[in-house]
């Protein structure tokens, strides 16, 4: 006949905080991947990408207004048939030619960055799914069994060991031993072991 080592239930109320901790700061985890996501996707879709629209915006006003000042300075300095070089005026409207080029270059670049960052945010949230529901319904499910453990050691000790606590040292307890009952005014002692069932009467 075989025996149940009953030992200290401090090891499953040790379980159960872990496995407790570790779902608290999982789902904070997973919360905080998500606000980070949130604030990149909010910056390259609309921080980075109006800003460098506007500047597209903001370069052609800024070559309309080049042409016209290099028209107005060409026709005010214009002497005869012979045309004025009005050199500040053309390197004014280069540089507004080159800065729409650079913000026209930020905003494909934008686009492109977009959808790259989408795609991975998706695979993200494809591969989050699974472990957000586990935290959600598979985790609440061991603890409800952890602590069912519990109060059945706890009910158990109790049983086996009036007036003590269900951190009641080890108790050797026979596999198949029935509850204790009282017998002739007397209890069971905690740490008795119960004969085994030899078919020979015992001394």
């Amino acid at each position: 006949m075989g025996q149940a080592r009953l030992t200290r239930i401090d090891a499953v109320r040790d379980m159960y905080a872990a496995v407790d901790a570790f779902r608290i700061e999982a789902s904070a985890a997973l919360e905080g991947l998500d606000m980070e996501l949130h604030r990149a996707l909010d910056w390259i879709h609309h921080d980075r990408y109006d800003h460098w629209n506007q500047e597209v915006r903001r370069g052609w006003e800024k070559i309309t207004e080049a042409r016209i000042q290099l028209q107005q300075a060409t026709t005010a300095r214009r002497i005869g048939e012979h045309a004025p070089a009005c050199i500040d005026e053309k390197r004014a409207l280069a540089r507004a030619k080159q800065r729409l080029e650079t913000a026209q270059e930020k905003v494909e670049a934008v686009r492109h960055c977009m959808r790259a960052i989408d795609h991975a945010v998706d695979e993200f949230r494809g591969a989050r799914t699974p472990l957000a529901s586990w935290l959600e319904s598979e985790i609440p499910k061991a603890l409800a069994a952890l602590r069912r453990m519990m109060d059945n050691l706890e009910d158990y000790l109790a049983l086996h060991a009036p007036g003590g606590t269900a951190g009641f040292p080890a108790v050797d307890i026979p596999a198949d031993q029935p509850k204790p009952t009282e017998a002739a005014g007397a209890t069971v002692a905690p740490d008795t072991i119960l004969p085994a069932e030899t078919g020979e009467d015992s001394p």
